[in-house]
């Protein structure tokens, strides 16, 4: 991810995909995970998208372990 992550928000409670309800950071839809947050990058022109992610995602890319030690979660997203 190149953008600074803004905040994590998770779902309270995980989402299943399905229609467009998908895992954004996956490549061409392949993930089958459940939705666990919404993540919140911050891109160059100021704007921060809201990206939903799965656990695996979450739990695995180097940016959002370090954005979670540093900062936490942020409130939850009752979807």
């Amino acid at each position: 991810m190149r953008s600074p992550i803004r905040s994590i928000h998770p779902y309270v409670p995980a989402v299943e995909q399905q229609g467009d309800v998908v895992c954004s950071m996956a490549s061409r839809g392949e993930c089958e995970h459940k939705l666990v947050a919404e993540v919140r990058p911050e891109f160059r022109d100021g704007s921060s998208p809201r990206w939903r992610v799965c656990g695996e995602w979450l739990t695995s890319h180097p940016s959002a372990i370090a954005h979670i030690t540093a900062h936490g979660f942020q409130e939850p997203v009752i979807p």
